[in-house]
């Protein structure tokens, strides 16, 4: 089993025989965007293409899309009915997630695949006044609200990972997260929903903790950057192990496919 602080992956589809590569996918992730918006749906991009957004040095296979959770059935019919897209078998689970519970879509003869999620997964809203887009045109959660929903969400691995990509520190927490708050709505909801899809097995995966201490995984994230970096990445060179001292913020690089 996982513990709090350690990286989760999701082992996934690796596509099929003849499939088109599409590298990173940054067309394709367009694609169902703009059906999303075109049906009136607003999403954004999260989980590890979002922390790659901001600088994480992580490897990210699929894309995670959020939709309000209204429109989540909605958004699902828009691919399940498309003759062009296959729904691809569940993941396995992974720890305080649902993602096994989440549709997985891929285009037919392409090797690019994506989860469709409720805003609920993350916790955060993907509304356009909570999103950014990249220089590709890609909605993802605004940099406060990212920081927000992984705090909430319990997902410490990904907020190291977060603070390192955009060199955060003690002082940006303060003025732009609220360190004291506790969902506890949210999360005696997803620990109910984590059980229901896991029947004959309430040991087997962890579950949030219902006394979370958002202030103190903050301070433990921006205090650790510096033992994360070595011994790979001396200290006279690097401000974070993703970041190069003086280095610009990764959003403003072009050239990046995200």
């Amino acid at each position: 089993m996982s513990s709090d602080h350690e990286t989760q992956h999701t082992t996934t589809y690796l596509g099929d025989p003849g499939d088109r590569s599409c590298g990173p996918g940054v067309s394709e992730v367009l694609d169902v965007v703009r059906k999303l918006e075109s049906w009136e749906i607003p999403n954004c991009v999260t989980g590890a293409r979002a922390l790659v957004y901001y600088g994480a040095g992580r490897v990210a296979q699929d894309w995670e899309i959020a939709v309000p959770d209204e429109l989540f059935h909605k958004a699902k019919a828009l691919f399940t009915e498309n003759p062009n897209y296959e729904l691809l078998k569940p993941v396995m689970p992974q720890p305080r997630s649902l993602i096994h519970t989440h549709p997985l879509f891929k285009p037919k003869g392409v090797g690019f695949t994506f989860f469709l999620v409720p805003a609920s997964e993350p916790y955060l809203g993907c509304d356009p006044a909570k999103c950014e887009r990249s220089h590709n045109g890609i909605p993802y959660p605004k940099l406060e609200h990212f920081a927000q929903s992984l705090l909430d969400t319990q997902k410490y691995a990904d907020l190291e990972d977060l603070v390192d990509g955009m060199d955060l520190d003690e002082a940006w927490g303060e003025a732009n997260l609220d360190l004291d708050r506790v969902p506890i709505d949210y999360i005696n909801r997803k620990n109910t929903l984590i059980r229901q899809s896991l029947p004959g097995l309430p040991g087997l995966m962890a579950s949030l903790s219902t006394t979370p201490d958002a202030r103190r995984e903050w301070l433990r994230a921006v205090r650790g950057k510096r033992s994360r970096m070595v011994p790979k990445h001396p200290e006279e060179k690097y401000a974070t192990r993703f970041r190069l001292k003086g280095s610009a913020d990764p959003r403003s690089n072009q050239e990046r496919q995200v």
